[in-house]
């Protein structure tokens, strides 16, 4: 079966399994749609509508200028540069024409959807660019549930259909099809029956917890039917019982982890110095190699940083933790607006 074929699932957005950094994600995508919007705008590269593989399945743009990130069956990720507010609202309706209403969901500057096929669509405005994000469906077939001792872990979903994306003695991945919102929160129900109730996140959509062995647990319920299954092992010979891990473990109920902290400001002086390369990149044509040698350098501090990310163990922010997220997003925010001005 082809990727553009229906599944029996009605299909799914195939997204990665993250869960702890997922709103560090939300926060660099930000950086990424500022970088691509100026490079666009300097370089003014011009795409052909024709060209991208899924085209008969989304509305054309108005603007041809922009930048075309991946094209393939699969999916398609594509900046659009020169496109209005009123351009951008057009091709909303546009694609709700297509088809892409279910499970939609609309803030100010973003709008999310799935068509009756399974395509997970995903739309975000900047400064004039439009961000088109579209992912063909994740083939599923009878789900056989894994023999791991990971999976043994959990109880088993409802539906019996579904896809092993991962499967190991440590950890796996699981999409289960035909799941409904109320399936889905009766999943839920039964995980923490299982003991996955220590230092829970809930969400709409999302349920992250711990159970007594330190096990760790994400549950997404993606739309259209479809729902997400992480389960991680807790790796005992890799526990801490250093001084850092005594003081995570009194600063987990208040104060700032310190890894949390690490994480944070990383990426703050992250941002400070990329915001700092824009401002520079603008008043330039786009052609100087030596600036362009440095926003190369910047992948590399982007990893840096997600390895800060993966060494603090996200789980749940505390009040003090929140507080100083919110304090270090303001100021990225201003920063960021400052660049696009």
């Amino acid at each position: 079966m082809s990727k553009e074929s229906k599944c029996p699932s009605s299909g799914a957005n195939n997204k990665k399994p993250f869960y702890k950094k997922w709103w560090f994600f939300v926060i660099i995508i930000i950086v990424a749609i500022v970088a691509i919007s100026m490079i666009s705008k300097n370089q003014k590269e011009k795409f052909s509508w024709d060209e991208v593989k899924l085209c008969n399945r989304l509305p054309e743009p108005t603007s041809n200028v922009g930048t075309i990130i991946s094209n393939n069956s699969d999916g398609l990720s594509i900046y659009v540069d020169k496109t209005s507010a009123d351009d951008y609202e057009k091709y909303i309706e546009e694609c709700k024409s297509k088809g892409y209403t279910i499970d939609s969901e609309r803030d100010s500057d973003k709008y999310s959807a799935f068509d009756k096929e399974g395509y997970g669509l995903s739309l975000n405005y900047i400064s004039e660019t439009m961000y088109i994000d579209l992912e063909a469906p994740t083939e599923m077939e009878t789900l056989t549930w894994p023999k791991s001792e990971a999976a043994s872990l959990l109880p088993r979903p409802k539906s019996t259909v579904g896809k092993v994306s991962s499967d190991s003695a440590n950890e796996c991945f699981i999409y289960v099809g035909q799941t409904s919102m109320d399936d889905y929160n009766a999943y839920i129900e039964k995980c923490t029956e299982r003991g996955f109730t220590v230092d829970y996140n809930k969400g709409d959509r999302f349920y992250y917890a711990d159970d007594a062995e330190g096990n760790h647990l994400a549950l997404n319920y993606e739309g259209n039917q479809v729902m997400t299954i992480q389960i991680r092992k807790s790796d005992d010979s890799t526990k801490e019982t250093t001084s850092e891990k005594k003081a995570e473990q009194k600063s987990s109920e208040t104060g700032l982890r310190p890894k949390f902290k690490k994480a944070m400001d990383s990426y703050e002086e992250f941002v400070n110095e990329y915001c700092d390369f824009m401002k520079k990149y603008k008043k330039s044509d786009g052609t100087d190699p030596n600036l362009l040698a440095e926003y190369s350098d910047y992948e590399s501090k982007y990893t840096d940083i997600v390895k800060d990310f993966e060494e603090w163990d996200s789980k749940k922010m505390n009040t003090e933790e929140a507080a100083y997220y919110l304090d270090v997003q303001n100021r990225v925010n201003k920063k960021l607006l400052k660049v696009v001005e």
